[in-house]
């Protein structure tokens, strides 16, 4: 199920690059506005270099939560406009969603920068395993918080509820959370090797959302077969379950990528 999804993952980004080209510009393009105003008035009013920096870091991650609509419909076969991308600005449902998340982010950063240090400093081995415990801790967090947008998106739920949703898909699917983690860590290599241009922040929120997409499979399959016994849920017919997607997406040789009009 893995490669099949590496393989959609892959040809939904190429055949919708327009999309997350133009989204992607729009974001690098807020990212260089605040790096640039923020270097040029902190020495004078550090101030307002500050708070455009703050308004900066909720822009980018703004446009990223505007682009989960759009990734949502590329997972699903469809081709989004970049005017549907620009609505979703004024979308308060994605404001509210934003800012709660990133109050959320801010507050395990907070717990992460105070608490390990704190820990850390103790003479004592019990100080070493509470900061190894806060690691981890908030690493499993990162990796349950991937889902989020993905989850609001595909699933439409309240933000409590898909927080809660993070957490029972990664303990549910912990080595598929960490694969797609790393998938998306790849990803953001990638997009600093083409600045942010491509895949771009775009294109990684699109890996999370397809693997969701085709993960949510599973849930429909087991909700389907209440009979089946604890040994049986673990054997999902993933191939039966993909077939669908698999037949949508065709076959894909990679002169097709290049030169589609010779296949």
């Amino acid at each position: 199920m893995f490669l099949f999804y590496l393989k959609k993952n892959f040809c939904d980004g190429w055949d919708n690059m327009m999309p997350l080209l133009l989204s992607n510009i729009l974001i690098v393009l807020i990212a260089v506005a605040t790096f640039f105003s923020t270097h040029f008035l902190i020495a004078t009013m550090p101030t307002l270099a500050i708070t455009i920096q703050i308004a900066g870091v909720f822009l980018i991650f703004l446009s990223i939560f505007a682009f989960g609509k759009s990734a949502a419909q590329i997972a699903n076969f469809k081709t989004p406009t970049f005017k549907s991308y620009l609505a979703e600005f004024i979308n308060l449902k994605v404001w509210k969603d934003c800012i709660l998340f990133l109050l959320v982010i801010a507050l395990f950063i907070v717990v992460g920068v105070v608490g390990i240090p704190f820990y850390l400093r103790q003479s004592e081995m019990g100080g070493i395993f509470f900061a190894a415990l806060l690691f981890w801790f908030l690493l499993i967090v990162v990796l349950s918080l991937q889902w989020y947008i993905p989850i609001r998106v595909l699933l439409k739920n309240n933000f409590f509820k898909s927080l809660k949703k993070c957490f029972i898909i990664f303990f549910d699917n912990p080595i598929f959370s960490v694969l797609v983690f790393l998938y998306t860590i790849l990803l953001a290599v990638v997009s600093v090797l083409l600045f942010f241009m491509l895949p771009g922040f775009s294109g990684i929120l699109l890996a999370p959302v397809n693997a969701l997409k085709l993960r949510l499979y599973k849930y429909d399959w087991l909700e389907e077969h209440p009979e089946l016994t604890p040994q049986e849920r673990k054997h999902i017919p993933w191939y039966e379950l993909v077939a669908d997607d698999n037949e949508t997406l065709g076959p894909r040789t990679f002169k097709s990528f290049f030169l589609p009009w010779k296949e």
